[in-house]
């Protein structure tokens, strides 16, 4: 994707950000087995999924939700995991579509003070049953952010940001993922976990106060409301990614 009109479902430009999100991922699986995975799976995850071309990735990959996603991290059936279609987190100068879980809603999302991003988040989760994020691909700025959380982990940017909403593609994307992917898997034993401090404080900021007060009303009694937009909750200890969220 290049611009902001990629993000629409009824426009033309999404079938063509489909066909090259799929393409991507099938690099990236055709790039793992090549370096001796026995298997391989990709979430389609985005804005709750539909976003991948399955007939266009390699079938012997299997895809996954993000309810199985967690299963295959609580049972030990993944050893590493890569993010690939990395954004920067929310606030982020010269970051490709920006955002933290939500460009609608969220204007930023604490961790123990820290301003999270979406790797840093998939991470800490990961991080809860040893396994570790080994690769980032996305543009620039969400490539040197990754390295905040992990500075060991692989980058691969394969676009810049000309502002928030447009973008440019490296003409050797496609190098530069594969690239990336192999040298993440030939190193991963060199990557780090990445780590928070527990019980962990969880801090919600949303853009707009009826947007806080909404999530607010349905809230449990574990979540405060520090301000007009914000909710705080504590975490005794991370291990699901819900239970980051509120």
């Amino acid at each position: 994707m290049t611009d902001i009109e990629f993000m629409d479902r009824t426009g033309e430009k999404y079938a063509l950000g489909r066909k090259l999100l799929s393409h991507s991922i099938d690099l990236a699986v055709k790039t793992c087995f090549d370096a001796g995975a026995k298997t391989v799976y990709y979430l389609d995850g985005h804005g709750g999924g539909g976003n991948v071309l399955e007939e266009l990735i390699d079938a012997r990959a299997v895809k996954c939700d993000i309810p199985t996603w967690q299963e295959l991290l609580r049972t030990g059936k993944v050893d590493c995991q890569i993010e690939l279609g990395s954004h920067a987190r929310a606030g982020t100068v010269g970051g490709f579509l920006d955002h933290t879980l939500s460009s609608k809603l969220f204007f930023a999302y604490k961790i123990n003070d820290v301003e999270m991003s979406e790797l840093s988040m998939h991470a800490l989760v990961a991080t809860a049953h040893g396994v570790p994020i080994i690769a980032c691909i996305g543009d620039e700025a969400a490539c040197r952010q990754a390295k905040e959380y992990i500075p060991e982990i692989v980058t691969g940017a394969v676009k810049h940001a000309d502002c928030r909403n447009l973008a440019q593609d490296y003409e050797n994307a496609d190098e530069i993922l594969v690239g990336a992917v192999k040298k993440a898997l030939a190193n991963r034993d060199q990557i780090s976990l990445y780590r928070t401090a527990e019980p962990a404080v969880v801090e919600l900021t949303y853009y707009r106060t009826d947007m806080c007060e909404h999530t607010y009303a349905h809230c449990g009694e574990n979540v405060t409301r520090v301000d007009a937009r914000t909710l705080r909750k504590t975490v005794e200890k991370i291990n699901d990614y819900y239970d980051l969220k509120f």
